[in-house]
Formats: C-alpha cells, structure tokens, sequence
C-alpha cells in the first residue's frame, strides 16, 4: 500500500522548474514506488535499469536508446549506465522545457561525479529518507516551524500536541525498533525485521559496493557496519575503528565515506561560532534508520537495547534522523550539534538567518536542571544569538522552563493529527 511522501510535492515542483530531477536515497527507501506513482500522475514513460534488457540497450549506446522516447522519460537506478549523464545533457541542452528528465539512483556518489560533471545548473537534487514516522503514521509533518519560528506561541504547540489524542504507552519504543524502511515496517515480528536487513546488508554490498568500488576487505567492512551501527550518535573516531578492525586509518576513512555516500549513515556537523570556547570538530555518525541499526544489532526488543546501554543514543539517532527527514523537505538547510572540550553540550542545532535554536532529547518523563545545562551554556555563549532552547522529551505538557528555554513532548515527532 502507498504511503504518501512528503517529498512528492517537492518532486511536482521540481518537475515544474528544472529540465532534470534527480531522486537519490538507500535502497528499498521507495523511490521506485514513489517515482512510478509520480509518473503515473504526469503521464510520463517508466523506465528501470534493474532491467537486463533495458540496462543493456542504454549502456550499448546511450544516445540511441534516450532518442526512443520522445516525451518525458523516469529513468530508476541510472548508475547502471554511466553514459546516459552525456546524453541526457545532450538531450536537455536542445530545449529549457522544464521536467524532461526524472532519474533515481542508490549510489550517490557515482550519480553526483556524473551530475557533475554534465548535469550541473539542469537539475534539482533530492534525496528520499525511509519513511518519517508522520509518513508511517500517514499524518501531516510535524509543525517544526512552530518551534523554529521567531514568533514562538506556546498555545500553538500546545494544541498540536493534545490534537493526537491518546497515545498508547510504548509507542515511541515501537517506532525506533519498526523504524522507517518501508518493507520491514509492516512487519510484526521482530525475528523477520532482523532477517530482512541482514538480507539487506548482503543485497547492499553485492549490488551497491562490491560492483562498483573496490573493497578490499569485504569482510571487516561487513564488521565496519555493524560497529558503527552500534556507536550511532557518537563521534565518528576513524582512528579507534581502525585500530578495532586491524586497518589502515586512511582504508577505514574510505568505508566510512562510501557509507555515508551510499545513504547507510550521515555525519552531523559541530556547530562553530565565534564564541571563545575551544568545540569539538569532529562530527557525529548517526546510522540512517533505527530500525536497521537494532536489527544489524541483534536487538528484538526494547529490553536488549537497554541491556546494551543504548537508549539513550537510538533515541538521539530517531530524533537526528526525523529532523533531517523534515529539513530535507521543508528547510533544505543543515543539522549540527554543539560540543565544546569543557562539557558543554546540546544534541542538536538549527540555525536559521542568523539565528540559533538549540535542540536537546530526553527519554523521561519530566526535565530537572541538569538536563538544562548545555543549552544554558549555549545560550550563553551565543547571546542573543540564541533564539529559543527546546527539549523533546517524554512527557505530555508543553512547558516553559525559564528564559527561551521550553519542554516539548516526543510526541510533537508523530505529526499533526
């Protein structure tokens, strides 16, 4: 059954504006479903590459092949026929005519040297997360601009909150442990969810890595992934990886990169400013979805992601990742996180026209002082740069807790109901 995507209005405008629109994301994210639907709707040719046939005839001549389709064409998984990048440009170059060209891909780093390189300033980039929990859910995104908003009302979240209604009491545990692949969402036993990713991985390195890059050791890259879905929300440290797994720092470098370029994990960036402090520049690796991380992990319940101590960094990585969903659509602008050599530390940071929202993430119910402390110093350092301090937490009320400083429930992530 299709969900709607928040990035399908996005994809319509894009379609309206730019002679190219390119959908890049993990594998089995729903791009094909969400670009077949969107092809269905505008009444363009469909087209996969995952084709024998298909992906024969283009890669043998690719101009040939493009002249065959004479309207708008979607092209799902395009890397498989690196040529076609000239001759789309080609093909673009002879008419400004806005939505010509809808092409999918899994591995990013292969379709951007390629977009670079003939498709720049003719296409618009997007990227398709695993389904948000609003999307799960099939509710409206939450109202982050609420929280972001210069002209902050509390009555106004209040509101978005209590319109969800009752909640049932392990909700948010279901939603890290379901995460957001769109398959293994549907399913109800743990024991399959953790079957399918590890069936995932094995599709992923076959079809995404070992084709097309030279892994050396498939078998330690195969430990990399399962390392850094256990230390997610923690700072990348290549040289500690390297010295786990008995390789090379600059060979670990080069895992943790395709990684990242092949949409498994995303690095959130510390926040610098001129604020007389010594931070912390290292960036913090996230796995791209909890669900895939607990299952790479052995974790069936919540129960075993306590018993590993890591409650605390799954929430972390759902929240960066629900955020980053959000951003993707809405804001299209970058998450960081604020850390400095003394202590003081905020989860995450939003900054927008010059101004700084500080986001910390709380499992329990209620919020003390000390979970204050890194946004206070934030707000500190920053001045009047710092617009206002949230803390997702797990309780229900909506409460301030002192100056541009607010508790707002987890809940606020479900969407508007």
């Amino acid at each position: 059954m299709f969900k709607y995507r928040m990035l399908e209005s996005v994809i319509d405008d894009a379609l309206d504006a730019f002679r190219v629109v390119s959908v890049t994301g993990a594998r089995q994210v729903g791009k094909t479903t969400l670009v077949r639907r969107t092809c269905e709707r505008r009444r363009i040719a469909y087209v996969s590459l995952e084709d024998a046939t298909a992906r024969a005839a283009a890669q043998a001549d690719a101009d040939a092949w493009l002249a065959g389709f004479r309207g708008p064409v979607a092209i799902d998984e395009v890397q498989h026929a690196p040529d076609l990048f000239r001759a789309i440009k080609k093909r673009v170059d002879s008419s400004q005519r806005p939505g010509q060209i809808l092409i999918t891909g899994s591995a990013l780093w292969l379709s951007m040297k390629a977009i670079g390189e003939s498709l720049a300033g003719r296409v618009a980039l997007l990227d398709l997360w695993p389904f948000s929990l609003a999307e799960y859910l099939e509710r409206p995104a939450p109202a982050w601009d609420m929280l972001l908003s210069e002209d902050f009302e509390l009555d106004r979240v209040r509101e978005a909150v209590r319109a969800d209604g009752s909640l049932e009491p392990d909700w948010l545990d279901h939603a890290l442990l379901r995460g957001g692949f769109p398959e293994p969402s549907r399913f109800t036993k743990p024991g399959l969810r953790a079957l399918w990713f590890d069936s995932y991985l094995s599709t992923y390195l076959q079809r995404d890595v070992i084709d097309l890059v030279r892994i050396e050791h498939a078998d330690r890259f195969l430990r990399l992934i399962r390392l850094l879905a256990g230390r997610t929300g923690q700072l990348l440290n290549v040289s500690s990886l390297a010295r786990d797994l008995g390789l090379p720092a600059p060979t670990v470098r080069r895992y943790t990169d395709w990684l990242a370029l092949t949409y498994q994990r995303f690095d959130v960036q510390p926040f610098s400013a001129n604020v007389g402090k010594r931070l912390v520049k290292s960036p913090k690796t996230y796995w791209c979805d909890t669900g895939m991380a607990a299952g790479l992990l052995g974790w069936k319940s919540w129960r075993d992601v306590q018993q590993a101590g890591a409650e605390g960094a799954l929430l972390e990585t759902w929240v960066a990742g629900e955020i980053a969903k959000w951003a993707s659509v809405h804001a299209r602008r970058p998450l960081y996180f604020w850390r400095t050599h003394g202590g003081g530390e905020v989860d995450f940071v939003i900054e927008q026209q010059g101004r700084v929202v500080g986001i910390e993430v709380k499992r329990g119910q209620r919020v003390d002082a000390r979970d204050l402390k890194g946004l206070a110093e934030c707000r500190a350092a920053l001045g009047s740069r710092f617009l206002r301090g949230i803390v997702l937490y797990g309780g229900a009320e909506v409460a301030p807790l002192g100056d541009r400083i607010v508790a707002v429930p987890l809940a606020f992530l479900r969407g508007r109901g």
